[in-house]
């Protein structure tokens, strides 16, 4: 008999907790408490080290396929097929480690997918998604991948996702309104569950240091703040004359002044209390670090004063979801921010804004589909 809907969970080797195969540890528990799925596979990609899935699938019950790893299109397909999918299947794709999944919420997707008789769910831009799934048609995952056959879709086979969002002349995508609000008390439970991994909520990327690259100019003498390591630092290097980075933390910063990155030299600094020299910088980086310190407006006039009138500040921070929470997922996060406000804000410290984009799903596109963070290019107006 075939299978009318099936769960497919995108994994890796990785998501395994050490020596903990509780199936409540991960996403396995929540799927298994809905009455609309038939099947649970778990999808991951064909190398070795996912062998060592293979006795945890089978320890809970579930099927494994191996894959393709970055063609999310066809590892989806190829799992949806070997899980027994009939013509008219839904698909619902998770990740391993959701394991606070609302299960009636996924549910209530479904249920709008088939009586919509829609291609894809699309859940609200303030709600975090990582509470639902991304629930979606087998035919419709058949279209997506016939129109990016060849070469040079690579980044849309990994995110088919907004592909599909993009062409409603080509796919009947509606958006599931009844979201659920959740009490603090179901955030403190989730952050200390010991369960919760921090890195895999985060938004800094190799794509946005490569964006902001695109804005230096050869002439740039630029400041990253909490450049860390070094590794997004090294990115914006080539594209300007100096870069200047620094961190709070000593360790962090040895490690970067001993890479020996051209044009770079590493500081250990206060961002809210920089000692260079007003007027310094023509550019100032800073990414995913204003929701981190108490004093958010004294960062932002520390970088005022030391860039030069007419410099650039490229600033990319997380945006606050109304729902489920309305709080940071991350504890580190001191804050997060509403557009509006963080526009504000920055207006307030004497900045200009000259570019808005939102980032959905870790790629940037318009301001008004922003999901996960926010990136602003803004000037020093004096």
């Amino acid at each position: 008999m075939s299978a009318s809907t099936i769960a497919v969970i995108q994994a890796h080797y990785t998501d395994l907790l050490p020596n903990d195969t509780a199936a409540d540890h991960y996403v396995i528990a929540k799927l298994r408490e809905s009455h609309r799925i038939d099947r649970i596979v778990i999808a991951v990609p064909d190398m070795p080290a996912n062998a060592a899935l293979a006795s945890v699938a089978a320890a809970w019950g579930v099927d494994l396929f191996l894959g393709s790893e970055y063609d999310v299109i066809d590892r989806l397909i190829g799992a949806a097929e070997f899980a027994g999918a009939g013509p008219d299947a839904v698909i619902v794709r998770v990740l391993m480690n959701r394991f606070y999944l609302d299960t009636a919420l996924v549910d209530r997707q479904i249920d709008l997918l088939r009586s919509s008789r829609a291609d894809f769910v699309m859940l609200p831009y303030d709600f975090d998604i990582n509470f639902g799934a991304d629930v979606l048609t087998l035919a419709c995952l058949r279209r997506a991948d016939l129109a990016l056959a060849g070469p040079g879709h690579d980044d849309q086979r990994f995110r088919p996702w907004l592909f599909i969002e993009d062409h409603p002349d080509q796919f009947a995508v509606v958006t599931c309104e009844d979201v659920p609000a959740y009490p603090r008390s179901v955030l403190d439970g989730i952050r200390a569950s010991g369960l919760f991994a921090e890195r895999d909520c985060g938004t800094c990327s190799k794509f946005t240091y490569d964006l902001i690259a695109s804005s230096l100019q050869p002439s740039d003498v630029v400041l990253d703040i909490a450049s860390g390591n070094g590794d997004g630092t090294a990115l914006l290097a080539t594209r300007c004359r100096q870069i200047v980075g620094c961190d709070l933390d000593p360790g962090v910063i040895a490690e970067a002044q001993v890479r020996g990155i051209p044009n770079a030299t590493f500081e250990v600094q206060d961002g809210c209390a920089l000692s260079y020299p007003d007027a310094f910088f023509s550019a100032i980086v800073s990414s995913n670090t204003l929701e981190h310190v108490a004093d958010d407006e004294a960062m932002l006039r520390s970088f005022y004063r030391v860039l030069q009138p007419g410099g650039r500040m490229i600033l990319e921070t997380p945006l606050l979801r109304t729902r489920p929470f309305n709080y940071p997922l991350l504890s580190s996060h001191l804050r997060e921010y509403d557009k509006d406000d963080l526009i504000r804000l920055i207006e307030r410290c004497g900045f200009r804004i000259e570019r808005k984009l939102g980032m959905n799903r870790g790629i940037y596109l318009e301001w008004d589909r922003a999901r996960e963070a926010v990136l602003v290019h803004a000037t020093k107006t004096s």
